[in-house]
This record gives C-alpha cells, structure tokens and sequence, in this order.
C-alpha cells in the first residue's frame, strides 16, 4: 500500500514537473522578458516601469556612443560606433 501511495506520488510529480512541460514558444519567452520590468510583482508593466528600462539602455548606448565624454555625440564619433556595432552585431567588415 505504502509502495504504491509513493508510486502514485512520484507519477505525479512528473507529469506535473515544469521539465515535462511543453517548451515555451519564442513569443512566450519575450514575453517573460518583458514581464521582468514589472519591478513591483502588480502582475502588469506600468508606463514608469517600462521608461526606466528604456533610458537605462539609452544611457548605455549613449555612453557607447559618446567616446571623448563631452556630452554629446559627433558625426564621428556616431561613424565609429556604428561601424563597431555593425561588426559586431551583423558580422560585417568594412
């Protein structure tokens, strides 16, 4: 009796482990991503949650960008980025 309660219980167990479940689609884990920002667990993404996640990242490519540290962005300095970033995230050499 007791060997098959702990059968059943361990049947059970696999077929509900998140190991077994279906794999999520791409859409499912953008999704997943994107409820990350919910930063106060309301189930919901507010206007002021997603903002700061998107100057965070303008931040961060803005310094990328910015190489002397002045401030502001130069057609040159914009040039190298961009070459740098096209390498890096296209694969290109030119």
């Amino acid at each position: 009796m007791i060997v098959r309660l702990f059968g059943v219980i361990l049947l059970f167990g696999m077929i509900t482990s998140p190991a077994l479940a279906a794999p999520k689609s791409a859409t499912d884990k953008i999704v997943d991503a994107f409820m990350e920002l919910d930063t106060n667990h309301s189930g919901s993404v507010s206007y002021a949650e997603y903002k700061a996640m998107v100057d965070r990242r303008a931040r961060t490519r803005f310094r990328k960008m910015d190489a002397n540290r002045d401030g502001a962005v130069s057609d040159e300095e914009y040039r190298s980025f961009w070459r740098h970033e096209k390498a890096q995230w296209y694969r290109l050499n030119r």
